[in-house]
């Protein structure tokens, strides 16, 4: 993936994660567990279809631009685990609005500025393709959205817990949110 696609497909992920924040915000978790469950059911029927074969031209042509030579099997997979991540989100922590939103602003924010800063300034590998460089912006990233919400400690230890999970080789879009949002319920 060359560098204006990177652009691009962050691009993307924060303009979704930004309408999911301002949602939940301003609509509340019920309200917000639908439309999201209802954008889920209409994104995955989406992404069947373009596995199947169907063709939309332009929703095939996002996905081409976007996708990463091993998602493109499952088009919209990142979209996908990003909206299942919301949805368990809002339904486990229902009562708490600022800890949903504070694990989604991480992962939209955080996962994107890692992106970028590593694909511009990181130069230290750390693992796989991830950078030291890029892990750092991640947790001042993280720790400045935890920030928002919640007090020191948590705001360290809930940025440090989504920047070793962003480093695995596990689907960010989904486990980051989550885990950040048991740290932080955990340390409430």
């Amino acid at each position: 993936m060359n560098h204006a696609q990177e652009y691009t497909r962050k691009a993307i992920h924060m303009g979704f994660g930004i309408i999911f924040i301002a949602l939940i915000q301003f609509a509340g978790v019920q309200t917000s567990t639908l439309i999201i469950g209802l954008c889920l059911i209409a994104g995955g029927v989406l992404s069947l279809a373009l596995m199947r074969g169907h063709d939309f031209p332009l929703l095939r042509q996002i996905v081409e631009m976007v996708e990463r030579d091993n998602e493109k099997h499952f088009p919209g997979r990142a979209a996908v685990h990003f909206f299942i991540a919301a949805i368990i989100l809002l339904i486990l922590f229902k009562d708490n609005q600022p800890l949903i939103i504070a694990s989604l602003c991480v992962q939209v924010f955080a996962d994107s500025t890692a992106a970028l800063i590593g694909l511009h300034f990181g130069k230290h590998k750390l693992y796989k393709k991830k950078t030291w460089e890029g892990s750092a912006a991640c947790l001042i990233t993280a720790i400045i959205c935890i920030n928002l919400f919640f007090p020191l400690h948590i705001e360290i230890i809930g940025g440090i817990i989504a920047t070793l999970v962003e480093l695995l080789p596990l689907d960010d879009n989904f486990w980051v949110p989550l885990a950040t949002a048991t740290a932080i319920r955990l340390l409430i």
